[in-house]
């Protein structure tokens, strides 16, 4: 045997067992804690004090589309001191550092003491230097909690899914998404489908609606809105004779933006609904996007009625069904 066949060969085990060793220590790793939509931000209470208020500007910052104001996360900060084994298991955790010799950075890792774990350790050589870094890359480190939170919550739905449900979409309206068990397919009409969860407090519900695609005004605002209103007057009848479910005023909309997702042109709005002729509301968000196979346009809407709880998690649970949506080809 020539003597690179042996060092081939000890690559290859060696790379065999990290793999293993890996896979090992991963089942080994103990369940996330924390409540859904926390996260943990480990700073010196000097850094905190100058910093503090930069941080809650955009970690806490009002989720848009909300009846109640609602934070982005929910922020707990604690001292280095203070990180024990407790913490060290949450689902979301920012480490903040000063090292007068380090270079500005910001990494991310994944599952270190529990999982399925997100860790960003944002570094700067002095507290204005931290200042700085965090408020240019605000953004991005809150969409990769956000997603975070979300890759969750599909994981967990695609382990109980319920695939009755998911058949009946699919046939209905060529249309796929990952359905968890406890929601039921209540409406089929030849293009309007309502899936939902009721519980004696909540109500979360998906409508899909589609219809031929016709010209590109279809992807602006107003009519976007029209097409819901005249949609939901439909196919949403209220608890009262003669109510339904509507948008709650073009002003109800706070959020409309236009992107390409999954290669589709897709469009969205958030905002708040309402039942015409009731004091029912809440919030709902809608993606439409154009079917190229079908030449139709597909919206996904989904809404959240719970009284006066809050509602930022359970607009979440359905965003994160929504993001699993796949035309059948």
């Amino acid at each position: 045997m020539k003597p690179t066949n042996y060092l081939l060969i000890a690559i290859a085990f060696a790379t065999l067992l990290t793999s293993c060793t890996k896979k090992v220590r991963e089942k080994m790793l103990p369940s996330i804690s924390g409540k859904a939509g926390e996260v943990v931000f480990v700073i010196e209470n000097d850094l905190w004090k100058s910093a503090g208020d930069t941080i809650q500007a955009f970690v806490c910052e009002d989720v848009p589309g909300l009846p109640q104001d609602e934070p982005m996360f929910n922020l707990i900060h604690i001292p280095s001191s203070a990180f024990t084994e407790i913490f060290e298991r949450h689902r979301n955790i920012v480490s903040c550092k000063i090292e007068a010799d380090s270079a500005p950075s910001i990494r991310v890792a994944a599952d270190l003491w529990a999982r399925p774990q997100t860790i960003i350790q944002i570094t700067a050589p002095s507290g204005k230097e931290f200042i700085s870094l965090f408020a240019e890359n605000a953004d991005k480190i809150t969409g990769i909690l956000l997603k975070a939170e979300q890759d969750r919550i599909v994981k967990n739905y695609s382990t109980f899914p319920d695939r009755t449900v998911m058949q009946k979409l699919e046939h209905a309206a060529g249309v796929q998404m990952t359905i968890p068990k406890g929601y039921t397919f209540d409406m089929d009409t030849n293009n309007f489908i309502w899936i939902s969860h009721e519980t004696p407090e909540i109500s979360q519900g998906i409508f899909v609606y589609y219809y031929d695609y016709t010209d590109t005004a279809t992807f602006t605002r107003n009519f976007l809105i029209n097409k819901r209103n005249e949609m939901l007057k439909l196919y949403v009848a209220g608890p009262g004779e003669g109510s339904y479910m509507t948008t709650d005023g073009h002003e109800g909309v706070t959020t409309f933006r236009s992107y390409n997702r999954n290669g589709n042109y897709t469009a969205e709005l958030r905002g708040l609904w309402r039942t015409e002729g009731d004091f029912m509301g809440g919030p709902f968000v809608s993606l439409t996007q154009f079917d190229k196979s079908h030449n139709r346009i597909v919206t996904i809407d989904s809404y959240v009625y719970a009284g006066k709880k809050d509602k930022r998690n359970y607009m979440r649970q359905l965003e994160a069904i929504m993001s699993t949506m796949k035309f059948v080809e």
